[in-house]
């Protein structure tokens, strides 16, 4: 075994213990401190002999003053890998919820365009018939209009005085009553 190893095990109180021993016989003190940490932060229950005992070198570690920075160092990158790893989550669990909001506003603004497609047909049929009403209108006006002005003439009114009942009667322009006397 590395006499420099089984020093420092002394010092921390681990060379007798057979586990520490066969774990860290390859690694440096960096790597010994990293598998005392990982086996620190297992969930086992405080009552396992092995845990107590682990608990109270993991302690001894702490205290000794040069491998304390490398502990800390540890535990300083440990806090910093969960922080990255909790952002990164955070991250994606936007991303999901930004995904599902774009899903969701594609399908209203999907519902909105057939809503407006439908808005405008039903505007479309709507200015059709008052178009078709309008000229209904119109060509019931020339009817009247004509009808009008045979049957004052069938009573022998004069055509002066036609045209200024018919101009008054039905608002219509010197032109128009022109077109209805050119007939």
């Amino acid at each position: 075994m590395n006499e420099f190893l089984r020093k420092k095990w002394e010092m921390a109180g681990l060379a007798d213990d057979y586990i520490f021993n066969k774990v860290m016989l390859d690694y440096d003190v960096e790597m010994q401190v990293a598998d005392l940490h990982d086996i620190a932060q297992r969930k086992v229950e405080a009552t396992d002999p092995l845990v107590v005992k682990l608990k109270e070198r993991i302690a001894v570690v702490k205290r000794n003053r040069k491998w304390r920075p490398e502990y800390m160092r540890r535990s300083v990158y440990e806090m910093d890998q969960e922080m990255c790893e909790k952002k990164i989550r955070e991250g994606e669990r936007r991303i999901r919820d930004g995904k599902r909001e774009i899903l969701e506003g594609k399908r209203e603004l999907q519902k909105s365009k057939h809503e407006i497609k439908e808005g405008q047909d039903r505007l479309k049929e709507k200015e059709q018939l008052i178009q078709e009403r309008e000229q209904k209108l119109h060509e019931n006006q020339q009817t009247i209009i004509k009808t009008s002005i045979e049957a004052m003439r069938a009573l022998n009114i004069d055509k002066t005085t036609i045209k200024k009942e018919v101009k008054e009667k039905f608002d219509l322009s010197d032109k128009e009553i022109k077109d209805y006397f050119a007939e």
